[in-house]
């Protein structure tokens, strides 16, 4: 379709050749509909109004466009070569109307168009199921996945970069709708090659206060940093702590070439490290994380988020 000559505008098509006409896409309907159906009386009736009114709006277009669409005879009537154009023109426009039409109804379903959506580490092994079960009913919407530490999507939530985001429970609740996922226990991480000397199936804290660790660093509006140091704290035990970093995959790296152990949520732990790393439960331990589903409050969300919520069992 040759869309580049024709700008549509309030209703009416701006055609642009050497000169510049308007036409209102009602008459290219009306004009559309008397060459299909033949005359204007079997036009009248399927367009449901008077022949009179239409036609006066084939008159009106034709003066409009300065020329003479349809000659008209006693019984018989034919199109001019400009008529013939405008008839060729109004199939495309219309279909493509049409097709707009179909598209924005789509998009306002919930069933085309795009979602926008976070994902931080600790919610990163619910999410390939999510999508594969979303996809299923809805194939035809973009997902944009944005991934980073939960003080990052928080960000992309307030700026409406995102509409909803999978990640641990900020401290702050107020602005967000939440949904809660299956809570996490906390776990040790540990190389592998030191698990094998530790020979035990679970550890306590003191335990792991004898390790070199290596500590999430702390991130505005969440807890987790502090409530780590928290557990160390109760039980009245200093942390050796010798690197500090945000990102979880770093902090996994630096645990699989040795350099520490690590206290984090089960969820964080990456599969791809099995062999170089080894997880043990935290005996003496009972506070979990909550991953979950957040969302700003008081906003308009669309459907397709309303969609992919429902598919979050």
């Amino acid at each position: 379709m040759e869309y580049e000559k024709y700008i549509i505008y309030n209703n009416v098509i701006r055609f642009s050749y050497d000169w510049v006409i308007s036409v209102d896409i009602r008459q290219l309907k009306y004009f559309k509909t008397i060459v299909d159906e033949g005359n204007i009386t079997h036009a009248a009736e399927k367009l449901h109004m008077a022949q009179p009114p239409l036609s006066q709006q084939l008159k009106k277009l034709e003066q409009e466009l300065k020329t003479t669409l349809i000659k008209r005879y006693k019984s018989e009537w034919e199109l001019t070569e400009t008529g013939i154009t405008l008839y060729r023109h109004a199939n495309q426009i219309l279909s493509a109307m049409d097709y707009i039409e179909q598209e924005i109804r789509d998009i306002e379903d919930g069933v085309k168009g795009s979602l926008s959506i976070g994902i931080s580490s600790s919610c990163a092994k619910y999410l390939p199921k999510i999508i594969y079960a979303y996809r299923k009913n809805y194939p035809n919407v973009f997902i944009h996945v944005y991934k980073g530490d939960s003080s990052y999507l928080e960000n992309l939530l307030v700026n409406r970069k995102i509409e909803l985001a999978l990640m641990l429970l900020p401290s702050n609740l107020l602005p967000y709708e939440v949904k809660r996922l299956k809570p996490e226990p906390f776990t040790v991480v540990m190389p592998a090659k030191w698990y094998e000397k530790f020979n035990k199936t679970s550890i306590t804290l003191k335990e792991a206060n004898d390790f070199p660790i290596l500590m999430l660093g702390s991130m505005e509006g969440f807890s987790l940093h502090e409530n780590i140091l928290n557990f160390f704290s109760e039980k009245q035990l200093v942390p050796n702590i010798v690197l500090e970093c945000k990102d979880i995959f770093s902090i996994l790296n630096f645990v699989s070439e040795e350099i520490g152990i690590a206290i984090l949520p089960r969820s964080e732990v990456y599969e791809i490290f099995n062999n170089k790393i080894k997880t043990l439960p935290i005996n003496d331990l009972v506070q979990f994380v909550q991953p979950s589903i957040v969302l700003l409050k008081n906003v308009q969300h669309s459907k397709a988020a309303h969609y992919f919520l429902n598919t979050i069992v």
